[in-house]
């Protein structure tokens, strides 16, 4: 294709398409979250129905009255650990989550590019920046990235370029940010 294409996607259509991208993809994870589900209410009945024969079982034990149903939350969370942990593993296997991230900032906006992707964010695309307890967050929307304090120099380095990146920002942005970027501004009005 040699031509530009051009559209708009609502949000409630990005909403829709996320859910149901992520079903196609992920479909072992959809599908055994769902057959959790059902046999997690299908104990839960099952204790409610049977109700004297798993009493009989727990008295014939000497286990306590509410330990069907404690067996039966503690398997369930367990379940969803595993769950869990499935997801991460193929989310890992479908990207490399270690590349080495390259960042550049320009006129325009921000630069933060990998081997296998890249993303440009313009000034007027930020739309908060946070600082994280191990760096400083800039996101778009719900993407967020992350540079790090140690891919800095030092903390002036740091501190320079979120001055300069929360003076390029909105007004909304801006009012979203203070308060989070606020003791880093601070210290650095101390120090001038």
């Amino acid at each position: 294709m040699d031509r530009e294409l051009t559209y708009q996607m609502p949000f409630e259509r990005l909403t829709k398409l996320s859910r149901s991208m992520s079903r196609k993809a992920f479909s072992t994870s959809w599908l055994a979250r769902w057959a959790l589900l059902a046999a997690y209410i299908a104990a839960l009945i099952a204790i409610i129905v049977f109700d004297e024969t798993v009493m009989s079982w727990q008295d014939a034990l000497g286990l306590p009255s509410y330990s069907a149903f404690a067996l039966i939350v503690i398997l369930f969370a367990m379940a969803l650990w595993a769950l869990r942990r499935h997801g991460r593993q193929m989310m890992k296997g479908r990207a490399n989550f270690d590349d080495a991230v390259r960042f550049r900032k320009d006129e325009g906006g921000l630069r933060f590019a990998t081997s296998q992707i890249e993303y440009y964010l313009k000034w007027q695309g930020i739309s908060q920046m946070l600082m994280d307890r191990d760096g400083v967050a800039i996101s778009h929307g719900a993407l967020f990235f992350l540079i790090p304090d140690s891919a800095f120099a030092d903390h002036s380095e740091r501190n320079a370029l979120v001055h300069e990146v929360f003076g390029r920002l909105g007004p909304e942005a801006r009012e979203r940010s203070e308060k989070h970027i606020r003791p880093v501004l601070d210290a650095s009005a101390g120090t001038a």
